[in-house]
C-alpha cells in the first residue's frame, strides 16, 4: 500500500508541476516566428510565419532531409521537406492551389518532388479549401545536392504574383 501511495503522490506533484508551468510570453512567441540571423541557419528550429494574403498565413518548418524512395519522381539523391500550416483568419474560403512554391538548392533551381509513400504529394489539390477560421497542413519538398548546400524557399501566394515571399535561406 505505501508504494502506491508514493506513486499517488508522484502523479500529483507532476500534474501540479505541469499546471504551474507558463508558455513563452507574447514577445518570446514573437521573436520565434520573426525572421532573423538564426532563420538564415539549418539549426533554426522554430516555425517561420509570413503573410500570404489578407487574414491568411502561412507557417514553415525547418527543413528536414531525406532520401527518396524509387517511387518518387522526379528522381533525386536527397530531399528537403517543410511542413507548411496555412492559416485563414478571414471570413472568405482560401484555396491554397494558387500557391506557387519556387526553391534553389546551391544556386540552382531545385525540383519539388512527389513521394507519395513518404507523404510528400505537393501542394493540395485543386479541390482543397481552408475554411474561415480554420487551418491546413501539408508538406513539400524538394529535390537537393547529396552534400549540405544553400537553399532558399519562397511562395508566390499566386502564380502571377509579380514577387516571391521568402519562406526559407539557410543550409539544408
Amino acid at each position: 500500500m505505501p508504494v502506491v501511495r508514493l506513486a499517488v503522490a508522484a502523479c500529483v506533484l507532476l500534474v501540479l508541476a505541469a499546471c504551474g508551468t507558463s508558455g513563452p510570453s507574447r514577445e518570446e512567441r514573437q521573436s520565434l516566428d520573426a525572421p532573423g540571423v538564426a532563420a538564415e541557419r539549418s539549426e533554426y528550429l522554430a516555425k517561420v510565419t509570413r503573410k500570404i494574403g489578407d487574414d491568411i498565413t502561412l507557417s514553415v518548418s525547418a527543413p528536414t532531409s531525406f532520401t527518396p524512395t524509387d517511387e518518387a519522381y522526379p528522381k533525386a539523391a536527397r530531399a528537403v521537406a517543410f511542413e507548411l500550416v496555412i492559416d485563414n483568419k478571414g471570413d472568405t474560403v482560401y484555396r491554397p492551389a494558387q500557391l506557387l512554391f519556387v526553391a534553389t538548392a546551391g544556386g540552382q533551381p531545385a525540383d519539388q518532388i512527389i513521394d507519395s509513400t513518404q507523404g510528400y504529394s505537393g501542394v493540395t489539390s485543386t479541390d482543397d479549401e481552408v475554411l474561415p477560421h480554420q487551418t491546413l497542413r501539408f508538406s513539400i519538398a524538394f529535390g537537393v545536392p547529396a552534400h549540405q548546400c544553400a537553399v532558399r524557399v519562397a511562395v508566390r501566394p499566386e502564380a502571377d504574383a509579380a514577387s516571391a515571399i521568402p519562406v526559407f535561406d539557410g543550409t539544408a
